[in-house]
């Protein structure tokens, strides 16, 4: 897309602040004491003090004159060292960053400890303290680059080995940060990483996204981190974003904000004719400092954002004659009149066959034949508000103008508490709200739209507690919590009571009888016109707790830390879907019998409430729970002045999600049905398993290896590397165990005896027969017989991701660092690319089917649909009972069942390695700089993200078997969202005018008017993701055959970018041979440019005024998506629209 946008801002009182005292996000000092012979000083003092809230941190030398330092909260500090018979040793401005080990080694000169010697050198660029990969965004990025939304967790995207399926500009907006947290690490499963803030863990319970991602002006720094972590680290199958907030000092700081955007400074769509009205505001403040100098704390920030975006789409309505049931100029796209015929006529055809209906003269229909119900629902259809694009079918004749409105609101409350020498505590709360009036492209909002009402909560409290010099403890507790109410402005429910609290909801307003649930607006989905669609409604309060503790215990060389953590978790969900009833109207109804083609009309079919078939839905809710533990052992080993080896072991025991009530029930196909006699049967949680038909895996062991060396002592040239071991979380809504019979159900109305030329029932009458609530155990083991049915299959391995790397750093002169890194991934055990976990269609699960037909019969070709005498007539319920099936069906090893869906088999493997180079030039005259580069190649056979909203899963194909077992090998390709090459660059410079810089402007006029400015950018280069293609109609898969020719075209363009003449067809009952994706076409790259000026103007000593101009797609380049791939008649491999 060619769309580029400019946003204002004015911030003032912008100062520095410090971060807080928790367990993960803390920093580490360690050194060698030496004298000024090179030998080494056993028992000097050693302290770490911090420059902003004054808390000393102290450490004796070993024997080996070894000292650490752990558990430092990041900032600034000034360390100092005495021995007896040395002077004191004295540096100052130690800048520590998450997750950093800073090697400090320090020599003391003879003489008394009254004198001092003070040093002043800045800390090296390189790691020699482990062999973690990782890039640290420090508070300075945050605040001053471009982001577009203002979600500091979107500079993620200037790391290394870090992907994202959001558009260039857009990553910063989304719900909740879904789109920021729909990234891959390293190669890993996009959204499989663990977001860690304050030490805590920071994903959303049900989801799986960031449950809080703080507003730009309370986040301190955070680094991405892959590789060879800490034992500590786990619940990840690609990296942990680890995140640091804002902490008080002793001295006062804070900021206030307020940003502007509009269409009036956004580039219009290049394939959009106007620019759509938005309007996007954000604004507010942050503050920090002592409540009591030098014990107490405090920080605390709010912002709220407004966000309008007008959304236009076109469809039908009916025109003013037929409202009125006058459908004389009702016509086909030839101009020829569509007759109506009355459904009350139906009978048989007195001359022979089938059956005949009357017409209506004069194409009327009287007004005293309209159903009372479809008169009110039509009441509310808008007129056409456009000239239609057919003339004769009036179709496309109505454009909506919805806006899609999003009010959100965020604090965070923080506190830092010395409370003795020895023991600090630590809490903060962070809240997030966001209130989203949603009506889609529905014609009428005033029911139709959908309102979510999203707060999350996140909870930290940490204890740090220093029992010796070499011994201290750390004690974490967090809670997580989301409570998120989604409900049309139709609902008339009571949402904590249910339907069962309602009087006089819409369908008694509507006329609807009392056998209509009466919770939302009905569903009416007249052929050929817009329906009155409302989205679903209901209430998610899912939660999670974690109760952590370790102990460091420093000996000699060796920082040993010891812990483990427990939490337990929740997922509360009631979900309403057709609540009041879907109902369909077709235009066959009002059609000729005889002769259906060019007959009938759909909204004919509604007024007179001749309902074609209908379906409402009965929920009753479910609450999953899990838990998990971990224990794992750290040796950080300093063997040498020039090697560190990290070692660690890490276990990890994970319970699969259960339903608490019992409310689960999974197909078995290996027991017999005590009923039936057949082979295969439902199964029952409290009954026939416990908890969870999924066994936890008790092998989950996270060994970690790394090592550093300095390869000359100069601190200067560092060789990095290891390897480790990850087991990502299992609470996901994919691994819910399935709620079969329980939870939900659906009642179907369909015509007497499924002739379709008969009305299921009259609208205004309601369901002829009473809702089905779910069954449950009920069901009993052949409740599903003749169904689709889901299998979770019992022995299910914990997913498990190897990582390795090797890295080179190399320090260049003061300010220059550079790291050159080889890196690698590999998962097996991950689940299949899944879309709806509860769905029995193998379009809805990237599983497969158990009850797939075997390879040998596909030789029969279209025999296969010939009707055959079904051995199962009269036992089988529904169209499997039927006196003939196919013969496709009757071949299944069930032919009684139709799909037996394997529900997230864990089947799932993938590859990755990449070369990433890495250049980070400190902030020094003014410039800093950080570069990013990135080649890498992702294969893999499938596998699903465990999120349910986060994304668009990659759907899997039904692939083949091979001797009666699964064939993945077909499905391995490269991943469908590689990108090969990736460059980010981005930069700050401060132009060199004024004040303190390299050009000073004595006139003060002039220095107000030049000195302060600064310009930072952001620079993103990509390549495309490989092209999908699907879509053939064979009968069996929906990959088309290669011609044996590639489809990559030189120079492709947006009209044509492949060559989509090398796809045919497959013969019937045969697969196609293109695989998952094409091997060597790709979708367009990306160019991308943001861009933002800040000027800078001294108010008075500490206050500055700053006005800031941002523009994202500065240059307004058009970056195209992936071009249409679905093998279709006529498909033309046309991008139809750009990135935004």
């Amino acid at each position: 897309m060619s769309m580029s946008f400019v946003r204002f801002g004015i911030v003032a009182i912008p100062l520095l602040s410090v971060a807080g005292l928790f367990a993960q996000d803390r920093a580490a000092i360690q050194g060698i004491i030496r004298d000024p012979q090179g030998g080494v000083v056993p028992a000097a003092k050693v302290t770490a003090t911090s420059e902003s809230t004054g808390f000393a941190y102290p450490a004796l030398s070993g024997g080996t004159g070894a000292f650490v330092i752990p558990s430092l909260p990041v900032g600034a500090y000034r360390v100092t060292a005495e021995a007896d018979g040395f002077k004191r040793f004295e540096r100052g401005g130690i800048r520590l960053q998450v997750n950093q080990t800073l090697q400090l080694d320090i020599g003391l000169e003879i003489g008394s400890t009254s004198e001092s010697v003070l040093v002043t050198a800045e800390a090296p660029l390189v790691d020699t303290g482990g062999a973690v990969l990782g890039v640290v965004i420090e508070n300075r990025r945050i605040v001053d680059l471009p982001i577009n939304g203002r979600n500091a967790m979107a500079l993620m995207m200037l790391a290394p080995s870090v992907r994202s399926n959001a558009g260039p500009t857009n990553s910063g907006f989304g719900d909740r940060g879904s789109q920021i947290s729909n990234v891959s690490v390293n190669g890993g499963p996009n959204a499989m990483n663990n977001f860690i803030l304050d030490g805590a863990g920071n994903n959303n319970p049900f989801f799986g996204d960031i449950n809080v991602s703080p507003s730009v002006d309370a986040v301190e720094e955070f680094k991405v981190q892959s590789g060879v972590m800490s034992a500590e680290f786990g619940y990840t199958a690609g990296g942990v974003v680890n995140v640091v907030s804002k902490s008080g000092g002793n001295s006062l700081h804070g900021s206030l904000y307020e940003f502007l955007r509009n269409e009036k400074l956004d580039a219009r769509n290049t394939f959009i004719s106007s620019r759509r009205p938005f309007r996007y505001n954000q604004f507010g403040g942050a503050a920090g400092g002592p409540v009591i100098r030098d014990r107490l704390f405090f920080f605390a920030s709010f912002e709220d954002y407004y966000y309008r975006l007008a959304a236009a789409s076109v469809t039908t309505v009916p025109t003013a004659l037929e409202r009125e049931g006058n459908f004389g100029n009702t016509r086909t796209a030839g101009g020829a009149l569509i007759p109506v015929y009355d459904p009350a006529t139906i009978r048989n055809n007195p001359a022979g066959s089938g059956m005949i209906r009357d017409l209506f003269p004069g194409n009327l229909i009287p007004g005293s034949r309209f159903d009372p119900v479809a008169r009110a629902v039509a009441a509310l259809y808008p007129l056409p508000n456009r000239a239609p694009s057919n003339a004769f079918t009036n179709q496309n004749n109505f454009e909506t103008s919805n806006s899609d409105k999003r009010d959100q609101r965020q604090f965070t409350l923080k506190q830092d508490f010395r409370l003795s020498d020895r023991t600090h505590v630590s809490g903060r709360y962070a809240y997030y709200r966001q209130r989203r009036d949603n009506p889609g492209s529905t014609i009428v909002p005033s029911v139709a739209t959908r309102r979510d009402d999203y707060r999350t909560h996140n909870f930290v409290l940490a204890v740090n507690r220093t029992y010796t010099p070499a011994v201290l403890g750390e004690f974490r507790a967090s809670v997580a919590r989301m409570d998120f109410e989604f409900f049309t402005f139709g609902f008339s429910g009571d949402r904590v009571r249910g339907p069962s609290a309602v009087e006089g909801g819409w369908p008694a307003k509507l006329g609807l009888p009392a056998s209509v649930p009466p919770l939302t607006f009905p569903s009416f989905r007249p052929a050929g016109y817009a329906g009155i669609t409302p989205d679903t409604t209901g209430i998610r309060k899912p939660w999670s707790g974690t109760l952590g503790k370790s102990v460091t215990w420093v000996r000699s060389n060796h920082s040993l830390k010891f812990g483990g953590e427990v939490w337990k978790r929740q997922s509360n969900n009631l979900q309403y879907f057709e609540a009041s009833g879907n109902f369909l109207f077709n235009a066959n109804l009002t059609g000729n019998p005889l002769s259906p083609s060019g007959t009938g009309n759909g909204w004919a079919t509604f007024v007179l409430g001749a309902v074609s078939q209908a379906s409402v839905g009965s929920q009753t809710g479910e609450s999953h729970e899990g838990a998990a533990y971990n224990i794992y052992l750290q040796d950080d080993w300093r063997v040498t002045r020039r090697l560190t080896l990290n070692l660690g072991l890490r276990y990890d025991y994970q319970w699969w999600p259960w339903e608490r009530n019992d409310g689960a029930a999974n197909f078995n196909p290996f027991a017999v049905s005590p009923r039936s006699g057949l082979m295969g049967r439902l199964e029952f949680a409290g009954a026939d398993f416990v908890r969870s038909p999924i066994r936890p895996d008790r092998n989950d062991f996270g060994p970690r290896f790394g090592f550093a060396a300095d390869l000359f002592g100069t601190q200067r040239t560092v060789l990095r590397g290891g390897y480790g071991i990850y087991y990502p979380a299992t609470f996901a809504r994919i691994y819910f165990p399935s709620s079969q019979g329980y939870g939900s159900s659906t009642t179907s109305y369909v015509p007497p005896g499924g002739n379709t030329n008969l009305a299921a029932f009259q609208l205004s009458n309601g369901f002829p027969s009473p809702v089905q609530p779910p069954l449950g155990r009920a069901l009993g083991p052949d409740g599903l017989l003749g169904q689709g049915v889901l299998w979770d299959q019992e022995n299910g391995r914990t997913p498990l991701a190897q990582q390795w790397s090797l890295s080179l750093q190399q320090q260049v002169g003061r300010s220059w660092g550079l790291e050159a890194s080889y890196s690698a991934n590999r998962g097996a055990f991950f689940p299949t690319a899944i879309n709806d976990p509860n769905s029995t269609t193998l379009a809805g699960l990237g599983g497969y089917d158990y009850n797939q037909l075997d390879n040998r019969y596909l030789a029969l070709g279209l025999g296969l649909q010939d009707r055959v005498a079904n051995p199962y007539a009269g036992i089988v319920p529904g169209s499997l009972g039927a006196a003939q099936i196919t013969r496709l069906q009757s071949l299944r090893p069930y032919p009684y069942y139709l799909n037996i869906a394997v529900r997230n088999p864990h089947l799932g493997n993938y590859n990755y390695h990449s070369l990433t180079l890495r250049g980070e030039k400190r902030f020094e005259h003014g410039l800093a700089l950080l570069v990013s580069y990135t080649a890498g190649k992702g294969i893999n056979d499938g596998i699903g993200s465990p999120t349910y909203s986060v994304g668009a899963p990659e759907q899997t194909a039904v692939t083949t078997y091979r001797d009666g077992k699964f064939n993945r090998r077909v499905e391995r390709s490269l991943d469908p969202t590689d990108i090969s090459q990736r460059a980010v660059i981005s930069g700050i410079y401060e132009l060199p005018f004024g004040k303190g810089r390299h050009f000073p402007v004595s006139n003060a006029l002039l220095a107000r008017l030049i000195e302060g400015w600064q310009l930072n950018a952001i620079s993103t280069l990509q390549t495309g993701a490989p092209v999908v293609v699907r879509g053939a109609n064979n009968f069996l898969a929906d990959r088309p055959n290669s011609t044996g020719t590639s489809a990559r075209l030189q120079g492709g363009t947006a009209s044509r970018w492949f060559d989509v003449t090398q796809f045919v067809n497959p013969a019937p009952y045969t697969y196609g041979n293109v695989g998952r994706v094409l091997p060597d076409v790709r979708a367009p790259g990306t160019a991308n440019v943001d861009i933002s000026v800040l000027k800078n103007t001294e108010i008075k000593e500490g206050v500055v005024l700053q006005f800031r101009g941002e523009a994202f797609n500065a240059f307004n380049r058009v970056n195209l998506r992936a071009p249409n791939a679905g093998f279709v008649a006529g498909v033309d491999g046309r991008n139809a629209s750009g990135s935004f």
